[in-house]
């Protein structure tokens, strides 16, 4: 009688952690996806003030579980918005379309700005904006278990973040 009740401990416990792990497995996953405008090539920040699309690669050989995707853009310490994701369950191998939605505190600024770095950006230079003033804060959250929320953040030049979206991903080779 005891080694059916040990048995089925140890079968509970081998349970438990395989899908502790196997969830955490997602959420590693979801740390290295590679992100990129879905138009690529044609990211620039003015168009983030109007949404957009935005594709999630997952080159690796788990799923990866997002519960969100987001990115905020600041000139010289002040907010000029964010762009955000929803979830999506990514498999292996594959890319992922997710529609995103552009917050700010006072669109008119960011309008201004945005289209001031884009020439900036671009090489044409008719503004007096400094490009290396701006600087975009990646974050990627997910969760283990479905419940235990776990974010990954990445910080990035203005200029840097720009060549990210609009280059390929691993997934589009």
């Amino acid at each position: 009688m005891a080694n059916i009740h040990a048995l089925a401990v140890v079968t509970a416990i081998a349970v438990i952690v395989t899908t502790v792990a196997y969830s955490a497995a997602g959420a590693y996953s979801a740390s290295n996806l590679q992100f990129r405008w879905n138009d690529q090539g044609s990211f620039d920040y003015l168009s983030t003030m109007f949404g957009g699309r935005i594709s999630a690669c997952n080159s690796s050989d788990l799923p990866a579980n997002l519960k969100s995707y987001s990115f905020k853009m600041t000139y010289d310490g002040e907010n000029l918005g964010a762009l955000q994701t929803g979830g999506a369950n990514i498999l292996p191998h594959s890319t992922s379309v997710m529609s995103a939605k552009f917050s700010t505190e006072d669109k008119r600024i960011s309008e201004m700005f945005f289209s001031f770095l884009d020439t900036e950006i671009g090489g044409t230079d008719v503004t007096r904006i400094d490009s290396r003033k701006m600087s975009v804060e990646e974050t990627i959250e997910s969760s283990i278990i479905g419940f235990i929320p776990i974010s990954f953040s990445k910080q990035y030049s203005g200029e840097e973040f720009s060549h990210m979206m609009n280059q390929k991903t691993k997934c589009d080779v």
